[in-house]
């Protein structure tokens, strides 16, 4: 069994093979592995640099295989590519990764669902990892929207297995086995789905309206 990552611009680009002896028990999401030759793979920051070993950044990815550009769409093409010193190409998939040390990069969610809520920075990707992780959670899906009083509120959504028991209570106090205070939703409202897209990723935008 393999773990394969790539978005459309880059195909497959990486890819992670699941070790035989996986524990039962692992709740950790798996790598999403080593990048693909003759592809090469770097974790930069918002310039461009690259981070620190060990550290988060946005996953950037060169060589055959990668997309020349979008169609038509010039002002886009520029804003998914940047120009390393050496004049190299190099596709922002908008990820973020980390390398622990042996080249197979662990997957933190899209840069563009990073907000900060009283100057902390909040993944809301790793709340919903903390969400579906119980055990009665089908699926689960958050989002960040602006309260002219309260600031930002992270408001969660939750479809639940069908013994599943809505608890508000319940979920919070499991958040809080998982996530530091400033992460744990604020609103939970339970839905017997959650709204897709016609590609069967979850509709952020119908659920901002639901909120």
């Amino acid at each position: 069994l393999w773990n394969l990552y790539g978005p459309t611009e880059t195909n497959v680009c990486t890819a992670f093979r699941v070790p035989e002896d996986l524990p039962e028990d692992r709740d950790a999401p798996l790598p999403i592995g080593e990048v693909c030759p003759p592809l090469r793979a770097r974790g930069v920051d918002e310039s461009g640099i690259d981070v620190e070993p060990g550290a988060t950044g946005e996953l950037v990815i060169a060589g055959p295989g990668v997309m020349r550009g979008y169609f038509a769409l010039p002002d886009l093409t520029r804003a998914a590519f940047f120009h390393d010193e050496r004049g190299e190409s190099w596709y922002r998939t908008g990820d973020l990764v980390h390398d622990p040390g042996n080249g197979n990069f662990v997957f933190h969610g899209r840069r563009d669902r990073m907000v900060k809520k009283r100057g902390y920075r909040i993944e809301l990707g790793e709340v919903e990892s903390a969400l579906d992780s119980h055990g009665e959670v089908q699926r689960s899906a958050v989002i960040a929207r602006q309260d002219d009083e309260a600031g930002l509120i992270l408001s969660a959504f939750v479809a639940l297995k069908p013994d599943g028991k809505k608890s508000v209570i319940a979920m919070k106090r499991h958040c809080t086995t998982k996530l530091p205070p400033y992460m744990i939703p604020d609103t939970i409202t339970f839905l017997p789905a959650l709204p897709m897209t016609s590609t069967d990723k979850v509709d952020y935008q119908r659920l901002k309206q639901l909120a």
